[in-house]
């Protein structure tokens, strides 16, 4: 759904829950498996800044993804409570960062442990290696807020988005609003 860009000449003040339908979307709507699907609405758009409002409730996984130009977003988890953030220019962010490499000296490990003839102490390292990726995911989850959340992100020309996450079969490239 295509959105045109239009100029501001008075003071503006937006309800990103009023904006008209043609300037709302959604985000991760076509991924399966995955629970990304995002509620966004474009504040306003012209040829200086976009501004965009996203909806994020609970367990919601993000996308991730950089700005050529760079991003301040500002997230509302209560009136009381807001944080601001800046991803510079062509910083990856959002989503869950990759799987770290795996360690060299584990790899090493478990190659001698197999080829000793030991596939029982094999088996317990590759099960404890899980069970610290395991671990290390639900400790991000806990870190997020319980309740929903309103995100506003703010972009400059050329409004130019790249989606890098492995959901994606391919990297994707956005001008304007992302909505999937």
């Amino acid at each position: 759904m295509p959105i045109e860009q239009k100029p501001i000449t008075e003071p503006f003040r937006g309800n990103p829950y009023t904006v008209p339908l043609e300037q709302q979307g959604w985000r991760g709507l076509g991924l399966t498996d995955v629970n990304a699907k995002r509620r966004t609405y474009t504040l306003f758009w012209n040829e200086q800044v976009l501004v965009c409002g996203l909806l994020l409730l609970p367990g919601e996984r993000s996308i991730r993804h950089s700005h050529e130009t760079g991003e301040l977003s500002i997230t509302f988890s209560d009136s009381l409570h807001p944080s601001v953030s800046y991803n510079p220019a062509g910083v990856v962010h959002g989503g869950p960062p990759p799987s770290p490499e795996p360690n060299p000296g584990a790899a090493i490990l478990m190659e001698a442990l197999a080829s000793a003839g030991m596939p029982e102490l094999n088996q317990l390292l590759e099960q404890m290696l899980e069970e610290q990726r395991q671990i290390r995911q639900a400790l991000e989850e806990v870190k997020s807020p319980a309740g929903p959340r309103m995100l506003i992100d703010i972009t400059f020309p050329p409004f130019k988005t790249t989606i890098v996450d492995p959901v994606y079969s391919k990297e994707r490239i956005v001008v304007g609003p992302w909505y999937d």
